[in-house]
C-alpha cells in the first residue's frame, strides 16, 4: 500500500455521479479540491454498502468546495449507477476493470471470494501537490475505515501554496466581478435599470465564486500572513455582494417607477459600496507566494 508522503499514482477511469457518465482523472480533480479515494470491493456486498454510506455520512460533502470524493471498484459503470441509485450515494463512482489502478495504490487482492484482482477496502486522502496525507486498508472486509482520521487528515493540510493557488482564484472572480459592477454602475447612473440588473446580477455570481474561493483559502492558510489576506479578501468581496445585490434590487423599483423603495435599497447599498471602493489594496497573489 502506498504510504504517507508518497506520489499518488495519476489515473483517468470511466464514473458515473448523478446518473450520468464521465471520465475522471485525479489530476483534474487536484486543480480544485483536495481527493479522497474510497477502494471498496463490489457494489451491492452488503460491506462495501456499509464503507460507502458511512463515507457518505461522514458529511464530507459539507465540505464540497474543498474536497472531491472518489468511490473506485472493479464493476462496470452501469452497476456503479444502479448502486448509486439504490443507495442514494452523490459522489462519483469510477470502474477500474482490470484492477490497474487498485495495484499500482497497492490495495489489489489476487483472491477474493473467488475473483481475481479485487480492490481491498481502503482510503486515501490526497493533496494539491499529489501526496497521499491518510492512508488506511484492511484486508477484513468486515471492518470500516475510522471516518474521524479521515476527516482529520483532512483538516491537518495546511499549505500557503496551496491557499495561495485559491486565493488567486477568488481575485480573478473578484476582479471580473468589480470589471461587472463598473458597467452596472455606469448604467444605473444613467438611469438604463434594466441593463444596470442584470450586469449587477452578473457581478453577484462572480463575488460569490470569490468569497467561497477566499473562504477555502483560508481554510488551507499556514502562515497568518496569507491567513489575514485570505480574511480581508472574503470580506471584500462580501462587501461589493452586497453593495451590488442591494444595487439591483434599487433599478428594479426605479424602473417599476417606484421610486421611494429604489431610494431605500440605494442607501442601504451605499455603505458596502462605499467600503469596499475604499479599503485598502488587496495583496496580489503573487506576493503571497512562500519562498521555495
Amino acid at each position: 500500500m502506498l504510504s504517507v508522503g508518497s506520489e499518488a499514482p495519476n489515473f483517468s477511469l470511466p464514473g458515473v455521479e448523478g446518473g450520468e457518465f464521465d471520465e475522471y482523472s485525479l489530476v483534474d480533480a487536484l486543480r480544485e479540491d483536495l481527493v479522497v479515494i474510497a477502494f471498496y470491493p463490489a457494489d451491492f456486498s452488503p460491506t462495501c454498502t456499509n464503507e460507502l454510506c458511512t463515507l457518505q455520512d461522514m458529511d464530507l460533502l459539507n465540505l464540497d468546495a474543498d474536497v472531491t470524493l472518489f468511490g473506485i471498484s472493479g464493476d462496470s459503470v452501469f452497476s456503479h449507477r444502479r448502486f448509486a441509485e439504490e443507495y442514494d450515494i452523490t459522489y462519483p463512482l469510477l470502474a477500474d476493470s482490470m484492477g490497474e489502478v487498485a495495484a499500482e495504490y497497492g490495495v489489489c487482492m489476487a483472491d477474493w471470494r473467488g475473483h481475481r484482482n479485487v480492490t481491498k477496502s481502503s482510503v486515501f486522502v490526497i493533496d494539491e501537490r499529489q501526496r497521499v496525507r491518510y492512508a488506511w486498508s484492511t484486508d477484513d472486509q468486515s471492518v470500516l475505515p475510522d471516518v474521524g482520521e479521515v476527516r482529520a487528515a483532512i483538516d491537518d493540510v495546511r499549505d500557503d501554496r496551496t491557499a495561495v493557488q485559491r486565493y488567486a482564484r477568488g481575485h480573478e472572480h473578484l476582479d471580473t466581478g468589480r470589471d461587472r459592477f463598473e458597467a452596472a454602475w455606469s448604467e444605473y447612473e444613467v438611469a438604463a435599470w434594466l441593463g444596470a440588473v442584470e450586469h449587477f446580477d452578473d457581478a453577484v455570481a462572480y463575488f460569490d465564486a470569490a468569497a467561497e474561493s477566499f473562504r477555502s483559502a483560508g481554510r488551507f492558510a499556514e502562515s497568518a500572513r496569507v491567513e489575514h489576506a485570505c480574511e480581508a479578501a472574503g470580506d471584500r468581496a462580501d462587501e461589493y455582494r452586497q453593495a451590488a445585490r442591494w444595487y439591483a434590487r434599487s433599478a428594479e423599483y426605479y424602473a417599476d417607477e417606484e421610486d421611494e423603495l429604489g431610494d431605500e435599497y440605494r442607501a442601504d447599498a451605499e455603505g458596502p459600496h462605499e467600503a469596499a471602493s475604499t479599503g485598502d489594496e488587496l495583496p496580489a497573489p503573487s506576493s503571497l507566494f512562500p519562498e521555495k
